[in-house]
C-alpha cells in the first residue's frame, strides 16, 4: 500500500492533513496508527532534505546512574562503514568538543536533545570525549517535564539508542577507494561540526524498510527485536507514569510497532510459514501477536454526558484559537466525542488525568485552559464512569 509522501513546498500541517485524509490510509489504519505513519513519513522527508545538517544514528546505552540521573552512551562509532557509506575517523569531533564541549567557555554548548528537536532539550552533557571506539558521552537529565519524561523512558527501556546532528567540513571530507566496497569506496569524515546528541525513541531496526527485512537472512531477529520493543512499550504504558505528552508518544510508538508487525505478518513468504509449527525454543508466534492486535478489549459504554463534555471542550478550545489542548487532549476528545471504544490502559490514564486535573476545573470560567482541558477528557461524567469501570474490573 503506497503511503503518501510530502510534496514540494508543502507544510507539515498541510501534509499531515492530506495524509490523514487519504482514502487508502483511512481504509487500512485507525486514526492513531495513521498519525504515527504520517509523522514518520514527514520526518523522513525532512532528514533526506538536509543538505547541510545530517544525522547519524544507532548507538546504545552503556550505563545509567539513578542517583545522579546520568546516562553514559556512545553517540557515534569510529571506523565502521555506516548505512550512508560514511566512515567517521577518530578525531572528527575533537575541534567541536574543544570549542563547544562541556568544559569549553562557549555559551552555545553541544546540546542534549530528544529526536534532534531543538525545542526539546532534555538535559546537558557533563562529559564528551573520544576514545578508540567512538564518541563517548555522559548526559545529565534535567528536571523539566521533557527531562523527567526522558528519564522515565530511560528507566523503562524505551530509549535505547542515540545519534548525533552535525555538519560536514568540506576540506576534511574525502572519498577513499576500496574495491571490497560495493560502491567502490567510502566517504571518510575526518572532521565534522558537532551540534547536538539526541536520545531517539525509534531505533534503526524499527525503521528498517519492510521489504529489506523480508529479503534479509536476519529477518527473524528484526521481528524479535520489534516484538520485544513493543512489549517494553506496553509495560511502560501500563505503568501510566509521566506527562500526557509522554504517554501519547508511547501510544504512537505502540501503534507504529503494531502496524509494523502486522505488515510483516502479511508479507511473510508462504514457504517460511512451516517454521511457526516447528518445536524450536522461543520461536516468534504470529498468532500471539495477532491476538494482541485484534482481540484487545475496549469499552464504549460511557455516558452521553461525557461525549457532550468532550464536544463542548472542543468548541470552547476552537473559540479561543485552539490554544489550550495538547495533542493528547485533542486525540482523547475525538475518541470520547465519537463514542470510540477505549482500552483498559486508556481508561486508567483518563482516570489518572481527570483525578489530578479536577482542581483546575471551573465551570464559571469557560476560557480557562484548565476548564477546557478537563472537558476535553469528558469531564466529571467521564471521571465517574472510569472510576466505576475500573472498580468493576478490579483495577482500582
Amino acid at each position: 500500500m503506497p503511503i503518501p509522501k510530502p510534496i514540494a513546498d508543502e507544510t507539515e500541517q498541510e501534509f499531515i492533513s492530506r495524509c490523514m485524509g487519504d482514502e487508502t490510509m483511512n481504509s487500512e489504519y485507525e486514526s492513531e496508527q495513521r498519525m504515527a505513519i504520517c509523522s514518520v513519513a514527514w520526518n523522513e522527508k525532512n532528514v533526506k532534505n538536509m543538505s547541510k545538517y545530517e544525522i547519524k544514528s544507532g548507538h546504545e546505552i552503556k550505563d545509567m546512574d539513578g542517583t545522579k540521573r546520568e546516562v553514559a552512551v556512545y553517540l557515534a562509532k569510529f571506523g565502521n562503514v555506516d548505512s550512508d557509506n560514511d566512515v567517521i575517523q577518530k578525531g572528527a569531533f575533537k575541534k567541536s568538543i574543544q570549542e563547544r564541549g562541556p568544559q569549553s567557555p562557549s555559551n552555545r554548548k553541544i546540546a542534549f536533545l530528544r529526536h534532534h528537536n531543538w525545542e526539546m532539550p532534555i538535559g546537558v552533557f557533563s562529559k564528551l570525549q573520544e576514545d578508540d571506539n567512538g564518541l563517548f558521552a555522559v548526559g545529565r537529565l534535567g528536571t523539566s517535564t521533557m527531562g523527567e519524561d526522558a528519564w522515565r523512558d530511560y528507566q523503562d527501556g524505551i530509549i535505547k539508542e542515540h545519534s548525533v546532528g552535525f555538519q560536514r567540513v568540506s576540506d576534511k571530507t574525502k572519498f577513499v577507494k576500496d574495491t571490497s566496497n560495493p560502491a567502490g569506496g567510502f566517504t571518510l569524515l575526518q572532521e565534522v561540526k558537532l551540534w547536538e546528541g539526541s536520545a531517539v525513541t525509534f531505533g534503526a531496526n524499527e525503521l528498517t524498510n519492510v521489504v529489506e527485512i523480508m529479503k534479509s537472512e536476519n529477518k527473524q531477529s528484526y521481528i524479535d527485536k520489534i516484538s520485544e520493543d513493543l512489549q517494553t512499550v506496553i509495560k511502560a504504558l501500563a505503568n501510566g507514569k509521566g506527562s500526557d505528552e509522554r504517554l501519547y508518544e508511547l501510544e504512537m510508538k505502540a501503534n507504529f510497532l503494531s502496524s509494523r508487525l502486522t505488515l510483516l505478518a502479511q508479507t511473510e513468504p508462504q514457504q517460511h510459514s512451516v517454521k511457526l509449527f516447528e518445536p524450536e525454543p522461543q520461536v516468534f508466534s504470529w498468532k500471539a501477536v495477532m491476538e494482541v492486535l485484534e482481540t484487545k478489549q475496549t469499552y464504549a459504554d460511557y455516558p452521553q454526558q461525557a461525549k457532550d463534555n468532550a464536544r463542548k471542550g472542543m468548541e470552547l478550545n476552537e473559540a479561543i484559537g485552539n490554544t489550550c489542548a495538547t495533542a493528547v487532549g485533542k486525540t482523547r476528545a475525538n475518541q470520547i466525542a465519537s463514542g470510540e471504544g477505549l482500552s483498559l490502559d486508556t481508561l486508567k490514564r483518563t482516570y489518572s488525568y481527570l483525578s489530578r486535573a479536577e482542581v483546575y476545573y471551573d465551570p464559571n470560567d469557560t476560557k480557562a485552559c484548565g476548564t477546557i482541558s478537563y472537558l476535553l477528557w469528558g469531564g466529571k461524567a467521564m471521571l465517574s464512569y472510569c472510576e466505576g469501570k475500573l472498580k468493576e474490573l478490579n483495577e482500582l
